[in-house]
């Protein structure tokens, strides 16, 4: 397997079983979020900072059971604000356990619905989707008996599982390299990043020592760190 699969499918895994270099500050930061937003976002990332750390506690002595293991990952993964492009977004900031695995900025739920990416004046186009239920939805396919399209994930199906086997695998390579999400160039950051972070010997020793394994895009940036690489505008 790929490293960039790899890692995507534990991020994958964590919807389906949990259910370097700083980089600069984002331009222009904020502009477009009211105050009361802003301070829902704080608390947001508060919270977001003390499950991780409270989770990050279990690598000193993590379960010997593997899919715990893997739970743990996923778990951290989705916590981790560092696998955005200004390490300032996790994935649960969109898809909080307390807002049922949605967006838990009532401010935002209030007003503009879609929530903003690690670059803070970009948007998404709809509100987050819970992910509740998304593992349990199968391949997208076509039932006779109900007459209509089944499973898949999005109301746009475009995590339909074909490709991998799993809607919901599909759907966690999309947000790391979206640029309304965590915006990273590709997904070769990603890796990098997860590589550099405490979870990294866990990882390796559930997925293999070669999880980490990097294939750069092209030979353009095969010498340069993926924080040298340029960041969105």
């Amino acid at each position: 397997m790929t490293a960039r699969l790899l890692c995507l499918s534990v991020m994958a895994a964590a919807i389906a079983m949990a259910l370097g270099a700083d980089a600069a500050s984002p331009p222009d930061a904020n502009v477009e979020l009211s105050p009361k937003a802003l301070q829902e976002i704080a608390q947001v990332e508060a919270e977001i900072d003390r499950i991780e750390a409270q989770t990050a506690e279990r690598l000193a002595k993590p379960p010997d059971n593997q899919v715990q293991q893997v739970e743990l990952l996923g778990k951290l993964i989705l916590f981790d604000k560092q696998l955005s492009v200004y390490r300032n977004e996790a994935c649960m900031f969109c898809h909080m356990p307390e807002a049922g695995f949605t967006g838990p900025v009532s401010e935002l739920n209030r007003t503009k619905a879609a929530y903003p990416g690690s670059v803070r004046t970009r948007f998404s186009d709809r509100k987050p989707q819970t992910h509740a239920y998304a593992p349990l939805s199968p391949v997208l396919h076509y039932n006779r008996g109900q007459g209509d399209l089944v499973g898949g994930n999005f109301w746009d199906m475009r995590a339909t599982g074909r490709r991998l086997g799993n809607p919901a695998a599909e759907q966690a390579q999309g947000p790391p390299t979206n640029p309304v999400e965590m915006g990273l160039p590709d997904i070769a950051c990603f890796v990098y990043r997860a590589s550099q972070r405490p979870y990294r010997a866990l990882f390796e020793s559930v997925w293999g020592q070669q999880a980490f394994a990097i294939a750069w895009p092209s030979t353009r940036w095969r010498n340069r760190s993926p924080d040298t690489r340029p960041r969105p505008r």
